[in-house]
C-alpha cells in the first residue's frame, strides 16, 4: 500500500488548490491568480533543487516532446482556470476527472501499462459519475462558456498526464516537475503578457490565496510525479481523479457552495474500489 502514499498525496492537494484557486480568481483576478500561482511555484521548485542539491541536466534528444507536453500543459491550465472562473468549483472539478479515462487508456494502448479489471471499472465510475453531476447540477445538455474551457482543459490535461511518465523516467520526479512546471510556466506568463493582461504585482495581503495556491501546487506535482514513477501514469490518474471530494470539502469552506453527501459518495468510491483491487 505504500506506494499509494504520492497518489493520495496527490489527491488531497490538488483537491485542496481548486477551492483555493478560486478564492485567489475572486480576490485579485483570473489572470494575476494564474500567474503569481506559477510564480510561487516555480520559485519553490528552484529553491526545492538549490536546498536538496540536484544536478540539473536535460536530455536534449526530448526537446521536441517537451515543447509539445509544455504547450499542452500551459493550454491546459489557461482553459482550466477559464473553466473555473465561469463555473461553480464543485462541479468544474468533478467532472474534469474524466481526462483520468483517457490516460487509462493512453497508458495501456500506448504506453503499455497493465491494470487490473477493478482498476478499469473504477476509472469507469469516475465517468459515469461524472456525467450524472454533470446532468443533476447544471442545465441539462445547455452548453455554456465553462463547459468548452472545462473540455479543452480535459483533452490537454489527457496528454500532459499521459506523456508526463516519459520525462519522469528519463530525469527523475523532481527534475521532470522543475524542467516541465518551469516550461509551462513561462508559456502561461508569456500568454498573458502578450495578451495585454493587468499582471501588476498584488499586494502582500492580496497574495495570501495565490501563495498558497502555487505552494499546493508545488506539493501536488511532486506526489503526482513521484507516483507516476511508481505506480504508471494510468493508476495514478484514476486514483487522483478522487481528488474532487477533498475539493467539494474546501469548496464548502472556502467559498460556501453546498456540499452534497449523494455526490461526495460517488466521487469517493471510484478511488477506493481502485486502490482495494491494487492490493
Amino acid at each position: 500500500m505504500l506506494e499509494f502514499l504520492p497518489s493520495l498525496g496527490s489527491l488531497i492537494t490538488f483537491g485542496s488548490n481548486s477551492a483555493v484557486t478560486k478564492k485567489a480568481i475572486n480576490d485579485i483576478g483570473r489572470h494575476k491568480s494564474i500567474v503569481y500561482m506559477y510564480i510561487v511555484l516555480v520559485a519553490l521548485l528552484v529553491l526545492g533543487a538549490i536546498v536538496l542539491h540536484i544536478e540539473i541536466q536535460f536530455p536534449y534528444e526530448l526537446v521536441p516532446e517537451y515543447i509539445l507536453e509544455i504547450t499542452m500543459g500551459a493550454l491546459g491550465v489557461i482553459a482550466a482556470f477559464k473553466a473555473i472562473n465561469y463555473g461553480k468549483v464543485s462541479i468544474t472539478s468533478p467532472i474534469a476527472k474524466i481526462y483520468a479515462l483517457f490516460v487509462l487508456v493512453l497508458g495501456i494502448v500506448i504506453l503499455g501499462e497493465e491494470l487490473s479489471i477493478g482498476q478499469i471499472i473504477g476509472a469507469a465510475t469516475i465517468v459515469i459519475s461524472a456525467i450524472i453531476i454533470a446532468l443533476d447540477k447544471t442545465n441539462g445538455l445547455k452548453l455554456e462558456k465553462w463547459m468548452i474551457y472545462l473540455g479543452i482543459s480535459i483533452l490537454c490535461r489527457a496528454y500532459y498526464y499521459t506523456f508526463i511518465k516519459t520525462f519522469v523516467v528519463s530525469m527523475g520526479a523532481y527534475q521532470a516537475t522543475l524542467f516541465l512546471e518551469f516550461g509551462v510556466a513561462l508559456l502561461v506568463i508569456g500568454f498573458h503578457i502578450l495578451r495585454g493582461r493587468d499582471i501588476s504585482t498584488p499586494t502582500l495581503k492580496e497574495m495570501k490565496f495565490p501563495a498558497l495556491s502555487g505552494g499546493l501546487s508545488f506539493f501536488g506535482t511532486l506526489f503526482y510525479s513521484l507516483s507516476v514513477g511508481w505506480i504508471g501514469a494510468a493508476l495514478t490518474a484514476v486514483i487522483s481523479a478522487g481528488s474532487p471530494i477533498v475539493n467539494a470539502i474546501m469548496a464548502r469552506i472556502l467559498l460556501g457552495e453546498k456540499l452534497d453527501m449523494y455526490w461526495v459518495v460517488a466521487q469517493l468510491r471510484p478511488s477506493s474500489d481502485v486502490m482495494f483491487y491494487s492490493t
